[in-house]
């Protein structure tokens, strides 16, 4: 018996629900409303939140996909409501998350009246969405729903993920009545990435086997595709049968957890100089899983060096060898292809653990620590931020999740969080690195993880840009914690002045905001935080409230995240 829709808003719920997806966030507008109203309709399975800006529903569909690994989803109307999207949609491309953005369009016959607003929001939002999006696909009638939005899931959670946009037109969006044969067009498996994955040529396996048989202090370089993978056991299997350091870049934070003795810390533009920089410096041999070789991560295109041997492991094949010389390639997916080379390293014989390796990395990590335990003394006013990381490192745990903003929250994040599992626990906005993604952040992840506990820290330049994200914190009543390091600029920005432009503080000095009291304002609790022995129990108890809170913690102007040495 043939399925009876309402209008194709309710085919479009049918098949997301059938794909599991559980969230929809956006903002309604006049074009989108059969998507709000089939969801109104399902609301226990296909709940839509309403957000304040359609950025911020990007940035929310983005870190559910990450911390989930299925596929977030947003939607936008037509004009100013997709113009908003192409900064989260940038950050999901740049960073190879999977997400779907819905977006309104107006009617199908109306194509030559979008130009300059002669139709009400027209632009041509198509050519605006493409390069910031994996894939644009137009819904042109009905009964093509089904099969393209299959398309747009297996665009986003294949190869290499990224964001797909669905444009449906406002005349398709309301037909009457729904496509039939819908469920020909679910495909289970396609609602969690990766959803097919390669593995490295065989051949290759065995080359990059015998490469690191024979180097002497090779180090494994892991980026956010190790994690998006799923990588973190086979990475830790490896490196241990080789006593093989291993350093991320900042999205690939969490590959393998803090207190692991072969784990040296990031890497590039928040180095830690202590560690993982003379880590990856001196090794002879540096094996790259899941990167894509950026500008910050490589020291500016500088490591590694042309003296360093390198095997790069990657989904995607045209990221080996287009930065860096490649003596062997692996083109696959890093789950498959670690477990394929680690099965190789067996099969060659087993290898002594390198003590003496072992011994340096382990004094080189206490020198590390040690440093940082006196940064965490710190008693100074205004506070440092460093212990602010010390309280959170106190507080969260293995469960937890802390997301941070762009700009120097991202270092503090990097550099200080000690993360006490592996997994993509620490979530940052690196792809695009725009300010305004904290508090969007903190709310995808707390759906995705409803059992865990979620801290965002943000500058409060940042935090300007999505603080009306908390209203959707207050009327959800999510317990998130939005810690803001509040010094009354734009960080990053007034430290480029001082240190480039001899202190011309030209627009990076802002006007002093009590968000403590905003967040009173908006239904959250707000808490000032003025004195280094407030900040633990603050934390601790801003947990323990069940309901969003923003601590507000007055900090200096001057400390960067970056290790003195």
């Amino acid at each position: 018996m043939a399925t009876e829709y309402k209008h194709t808003g309710f085919a479009l719920a049918k098949m997301l629900m059938d794909y599991g997806v559980e969230y929809i966030f956006g903002i309604p507008g006049g074009q989108t409303l059969p998507l709000y109203d089939a969801s109104y309709a399902h609301s226990k399975q296909l709940k839509h939140i309403s957000v304040r800006d359609e950025r911020h529903a990007g940035h929310a569909a983005c870190v559910y996909s990450r911390v989930s690994g299925k596929l977030g989803v947003c939607d936008a109307t037509v004009g100013p409501g997709v113009t908003n999207l192409p900064s989260a949609l940038g950050e999901a491309l740049n960073s190879s998350t999977p997400f779907l953005a819905i977006a309104g369009e107006h009617p199908v016959g109306w194509a030559n009246k979008i130009d300059f607003g002669r139709a009400s929001q027209g632009i041509d939002q198509i050519s605006m969405l493409k390069p910031v999006s994996k894939k644009v696909i137009y819904v042109p009638t009905q009964d093509s729903l089904p099969e393209l939005v299959k398309t747009a899931f297996l665009e986003a959670t294949t190869g290499r993920p990224g964001p797909v946009v669905l444009v449906i037109p406002a005349d398709v969006f309301k037909h009457e009545g729904g496509p039939q044969e819908i469920e020909n067009y679910i495909e289970p498996g396609l609602n969690h990435y990766p959803t097919y994955r390669t593995a490295p040529d065989p051949e290759a396996i065995t080359k990059a086997a015998t490469l690191l048989r024979d180097a002497k202090s090779p180090v494994m370089l892991v980026g956010g595709g190790t994690l998006l993978s799923g990588a973190m056991e086979e990475a830790q299997k490896v490196a241990e049968y080789l006593s093989m350091p291993v350093v991320s870049t900042i999205t690939g934070k969490g590959t393998l957890a803090y207190e692991h003795e072969l784990n040296m810390g990031t890497v590039g533009i928040f180095a830690n100089a202590h560690c993982a920089d003379p880590t990856l410096r001196e090794a002879d041999l540096v094996f790259m899983v899941g990167t894509k070789n950026s500008q910050s991560s490589t020291f500016l295109w500088t490591v590694p060096t042309p003296e360093q041997k390198v095997i790069h492991l990657d989904v995607d094949p045209g990221e080996i060898g287009r930065i860096f010389r490649t003596d062997v390639g692996l083109a696959g997916d890093a789950k498959l292809g670690l477990e394929a080379l680690y099965q190789e390293l067996k099969a060659g014989g087993e290898i002594p653990v390198n003590a003496k390796r072992i011994e340096k990395l382990t004094e080189l990590k206490a020198a590390w620590q040690a440093k940082k335990e006196e940064l965490y003394a710190r008693d100074n006013t205004p506070i440092q931020p460093y212990r602010v990381m010390d309280a959170v490192n106190k507080t969260l745990g293995p469960d937890d999740y802390l997301a941070c903003d762009a700009g120097f929250a991202s270092g503090w994040g990097a550099l200080y969080f000690e993360q006490k599992s592996a997994g993509r626990r620490s979530l940052f906005p690196r792809g695009l690195a725009g300010l305004g993604f904290s508090v969007a952040a903190g709310i995808g992840a707390q759906l995705a993880a409803p059992d865990s506990r979620v801290v965002t820290i943000a500058g409060d330049a940042g935090f300007s840009y999505d603080m009306a994200e908390l209203t959707v914190q207050a009327q959800l009543g999510l317990p998130i914690v939005n810690i803001v390091l509040n010094n009354s600029a734009y960080g990053w920005v007034k430290w480029a002045e001082q240190a480039w432009y001899d202190g011309s503080f030209s627009a990076s000095e802002l006007q002093s905001v009590d968000f403590a009291k905003v967040a009173e304002g908006v239904g959250c609790v707000g808490v000032k935080v003025d004195e280094p022995a407030q900040i633990e129990p603050s934390l601790k108890e801003a947990l323990k409230l069940n309901k969003p809170v923003v601590l507000d913690i007055t900090i200096d102007d001057e400390s960067t995240p970056n290790i003195p040495m």
